[in-house]
């Protein structure tokens, strides 16, 4: 059994104790809640104790009357464990962000050159599939009649079309950025203030 057992049993007869206790590990709101309640009640500062202290009546009264009584300090060590809890969190959040902004402006072969590179290995191909298929057709001109051929064919001129598409619309982008036009888009406006930054 640990304090977050305890709670349910502690909650029917002292709610800010058991609040106090079932609140956020951060802090040591737990450890700080429990020392205080089972010292003022002079029971063994474990959940079992805690919980054998709400079966015995005069203990029972006790816990109600240290509940009453130190309501407002229980609130505090609450307060503050859940203060020390999102502290925590934000600083984690803020680590994460500082190492993504860092990624972000990194520049070198190894973060920005890949694309490029397979740009470059990708035209080739396709660069290389059309010389073959124009010198096929040279040889051989019925290949055009040929419907695997033509599909091969039409695919592609629609695969060369869609990545000049794709690059002229990307160049067009980087073009309104430096001439200082605002994105429209959010992703868009995140790349953009990483890039003035």
């Amino acid at each position: 059994m640990d304090w977050k057992d305890a709670v349910g049993e502690v909650a029917k007869y002292a709610p800010a104790v058991a609040t106090a206790l079932g609140g956020p590990a951060a802090g040591g709101i737990t450890a700080g809640a429990a020392d205080l309640v089972t010292g003022l009640l002079g029971v063994e500062n474990t959940p079992a104790g805690l919980v054998a202290a709400t079966q015995d009546e005069e203990k029972r009264a006790e816990l109600i009357r240290i509940n009453n009584e130190h309501r407002e300090k229980l609130e505090q060590m609450r307060l503050d464990a859940e203060a020390a809890d999102a502290a925590e969190k934000t600083a984690r959040l803020v680590e994460t962000q500082k190492t993504m902004r860092a990624e972000l402006e990194h520049d070198g072969v190894y973060k920005s050159g890949w694309r490029p590179a397979l740009g470059w290995v990708f035209a080739a191909s396709l660069g290389g599939l059309a010389g073959v298929m124009v010198y096929a057709i040279g040889r051989e001109p019925t290949l055009v009649s040929d419907p695997e051929f033509t599909g091969m064919l039409a695919w592609l001129f629609v695969t060369m079309g869609a990545a000049l598409g794709i690059n002229v619309r990307e160049r067009s982008k980087d073009k309104a950025r430096r001439a200082g036009h605002r994105p429209a888009r959010f992703m868009d406006a995140i790349s953009f203030n990483n890039r003035e930054g």
